[in-house]
């Protein structure tokens, strides 16, 4: 399977999370905040990133934002309970599927088989370095 980043300051969302995919028998990766995600996605071969919105200091807007700038370009699923607009803008940003909270679990699994099934780069750049869509 595949391994998976899970980017959330809340512990009971990270729980569940990792429920749900460890039955599928992916392995995961934590980080509280999108600094440590930053780090760990320049470190660590990420296949996938599922990430929260909601987070102190270093957002997951802002992870995607920077994510993006530093051309690292694995499929990501942005997660929040926010207001729509912020999920419209975490897609435009650069995440390629958006969920809202609270989760289903079957709904996380198919997106999780969707983004794993995106194209692999460079298949997924524009000819302008950009991710197609």
């Amino acid at each position: 399977m595949a391994l998976v980043l899970i980017v959330d300051d809340e512990e009971m969302d990270r729980v569940l999370e990792r429920t749900i995919l460890e039955k599928e028998g992916h392995e995961l990766l934590f980080a509280s905040d999108g600094q440590t995600a930053l780090q760990l996605c320049r470190t660590e071969d990420i296949e996938l990133i599922v990430t929260d919105l909601a987070m102190p200091d270093f957002n997951g807007l802002r992870f995607i934002k920077e994510l993006r700038e530093a051309r690292l370009f694995m499929p990501l699923i942005a997660v929040s309970g926010w207001a729509a607009d912020q999920l419209d803008l975490a897609m435009e940003y650069g995440a390629d599927l958006s969920l809202k909270k609270p989760l289903d679990a079957e709904e996380l699994l198919k997106a999780v088989d969707i983004a794993l099934s995106l194209p692999k780069l460079p298949d997924r750049m524009d000819p302008w370095g950009r991710v197609r869509k």
